[in-house]
């Protein structure tokens, strides 16, 4: 039996992901396709707009390191990357997510991403059971009707911005900081022109 004026113990390491940061103006038509009067929809607020390349997870604080280690010999060309179209998770059933899609991505993209997969599993860290599916979440659905959704994804169907050039990815962790989830860079890597 513990003594209940013990204090709990938290977690108190780091939620880590990878990513690649975007630009201002796709970051602005992104923006630019959320409806305020949408019931049920959570925006993602511009400040978090990312493309995922893998996330992490908790992790205890000292095994940053050995992580960013493992990354460090990655070497990829820089890319363009284009932002063609919406969609939202799970494609069938009930929604829970609305992103923009990459069109077909690139190669590298999946090489970059193929390669920071095979570096975490290397030091212990499971790969994504799923296939990589390259996304920038817009909004969490999970309150939404159906039928909001599909309307949603009907009125921007047409939606895209303008190709922006991949040259660095991010390793980020993610706070909750009074209520909100804050991201914030803690290394960053260039990728090769």
């Amino acid at each position: 039996m513990t003594d209940s004026s013990e204090p709990i113990h938290t977690f108190r390491g780091k939620r880590l992901f990878l990513s690649i940061d975007l630009p201002d103006y796709v970051k602005d038509s992104l923006l630019a396709i959320q409806e305020e009067t949408l019931k049920g929809f959570n925006w993602v607020p511009r400040e978090r707009f990312h493309l995922t390349l893998k996330f992490i997870g908790d992790i205890p604080g000292q095994f940053q390191e050995t992580i960013e280690a493992a990354i460090d010999p990655i070497q990829v060309r820089s890319f363009l990357l284009p932002i063609d179209g919406l969609g939202s998770f799970p494609p069938m059933g009930k929604a829970h997510a609305v992103w923009a899609g990459l069109a077909t991505g690139h190669p590298h993209l999946f090489q970059l991403h193929k390669r920071i997969e095979d570096a975490l599993f290397n030091i212990g860290i499971e790969p994504e059971k799923r296939i990589y599916h390259p996304h920038i979440t817009v909004a969490r659905v999970n309150h939404a009707a159906d039928e909001s959704v599909r309307q949603f994804l009907k009125r921007h169907q047409n939606f895209g911005a303008a190709p922006f050039k991949v040259d660095a990815f991010h390793l980020m962790q993610s706070q909750e900081i009074e209520g909100k989830r804050v991201y914030s860079i803690e290394r960053t890597w260039e990728l090769t022109h």
